[in-house]
């Protein structure tokens, strides 16, 4: 019965061409064998635990954020916004804002006007307010 597939197989030379190309292709072939084996071990896993449609569901919204909202240009604007905004992610800023955070004085009106003359209050006050009116902008923008 064997030896009869492979006869048909290799009487015909469409068939010996794709068969040639398999062998050729072996080692890569088995590569992907073990990473479908694993790849299908830890589908089974999901399966096994009711997940599998919820793998999908997030599977499903990557691949509608990947087409739909990441967009080269949004892309682009989320890396410069990072970008201008990196100093934020510096240990000695994360430190000084968790300082800050912590503490519990109070700020009365007239320490808030005395505060005002701190450069470093007037920089952070500018970065909140074109950060405020970039935001309100793009509300009217969007009809908000």
């Amino acid at each position: 019965m064997a030896e009869d597939k492979l006869s048909e197989i290799l009487s015909d030379p469409d068939k010996v061409k794709k068969l040639e190309k398999l062998l050729d292709n072996a080692d890569k072939l088995e590569k992907y064998l073990d990473r479908m084996d694993a790849l299908l071990s830890k589908l089974e896993l999901f399966s096994e635990a009711g997940m599998l449609d919820d793998l999908y569901g997030v599977l499903f919204s990557l691949v509608a954020l990947q087409r739909g909202f990441l967009k080269e240009e949004t892309v682009r604007a989320i890396a410069e916004l990072m970008g201008s905004a990196s100093f934020l992610g510096a240990p000695e800023c994360l430190e000084k804002i968790a300082e800050a955070v912590e503490k519990e004085d109070r700020v009365t009106l007239t320490g808030m006007l005395s505060r005002l003359r701190d450069p470093d209050i007037q920089r952070g006050l500018a970065i909140v307010f074109n950060s405020l009116k970039a935001i309100g902008s793009c509300a009217s923008e969007c009809g908000e």
